[in-house]
């Protein structure tokens, strides 16, 4: 009697083990995230210092009791905003309760980071690879008095600043162009040849929002290192009179970083929108 007692138990101790064995699903989670960069050095995660990536995922982390990797649209730089950042993770299916991840999230980040969707993704979508476009603002106030509330999110240019000049220099950047003079150069590993420079921009134009307040957008199917804070340092420059509109096309041509002038701060620049072929981020 006990030895064939012992002879079933070992069928479903080693169907128990098989169970045990197999991965748990996993289900792909998109996050739309807007932050205030100020006091962050930047999104990507890095020792010793505090950022928007590690803040999050450290949220995310505590809400589901579980690890979690990040994946990220467009890795802003220190300073740098976001209002539609976009994140994707795997997280275990099952009872993944999204609402209550996104409440909780917010509840421990808030206010500089805020989730302000959270949805399940199909499992080959990736934040940055799955984007089409992305779209920058610039915010600068052209005023000589500081506003204490615009400071954090926004370029004090006290000069006076020609609109019109600004607005013609931007006509050379519409298209598919080498924007090396506009970029940081990248640092590939030894024997890895250097990512490309090109890029294609669909819009770029400067708008008057009233009392001193000017912003400049612009639209790219990708953009490379400190390309936006670049172009706005030497349209600036324009806008100021130290520079013609038509020396933009030049120092595009140039492909030389030399010839750029002033870099914009980073207080200014917000990752406004992230474009997906099913539209996710558009609210």
């Amino acid at each position: 009697m006990t030895e064939r007692s012992e002879t079933e138990a070992e069928p479903r101790k080693q169907a128990r083990s098989e169970t045990e064995a197999e991965p748990r699903k996993q289900q792909r989670v998109r996050l739309l995230v807007a932050y205030d960069g100020t006091d962050y050095r930047g999104f990507a995660e890095n020792i010793g210092v505090v950022t928007v990536g590690g803040t999050l995922r450290a949220a995310i982390e505590r809400v589901l009791g579980t690890g979690v990797e990040l994946t990220v649209a467009g890795r802003t730089d220190a300073g740098v905003h976001a209002w539609g950042q976009v994140v994707t993770f795997d997280a275990p299916a099952g009872e993944l309760d999204l609402e209550r991840l996104q409440r909780s999230v917010n509840g421990l980040c808030k206010p500089a980071i805020v989730v302000r969707a959270a949805e399940p993704a199909p499992a080959d979508f990736d934040a940055r690879f799955s984007a089409t476009w992305r779209r920058y603002r610039y915010t600068i106030l052209n005023r000589t008095v500081p506003d204490p509330f615009l400071a954090r999110t926004s370029w004090l240019v006290p000069e006076p600043l020609d609109l019109a000049s600004l607005r013609l220099g931007c006509d050379p950047l519409y298209g598919e162009h080498d924007f090396t003079s506009f970029c940081r150069a990248p640092r590939p590993p030894t024997g890895v040849p250097a990512p490309s420079l090109v890029r294609r921009v669909v819009d770029a134009h400067w708008t008057d929002l009233g009392d001193g307040v000017l912003r400049f957008e612009i639209q790219a199917n990708a953009f490379c290192h400190q390309m936006v804070r670049s172009l706005v340092g030497l349209l600036v420059d324009v806008g100021r009179g130290r520079r013609g509109a038509g020396d933009v096309l030049g120092v595009l041509r140039a492909r030389d970083r030399r010839g750029l002038g002033n870099i914009a701060p980073p207080t200014g620049l917000c990752l406004w929108a992230v474009g997906y072929p099913d539209g996710f981020g558009r609210t």
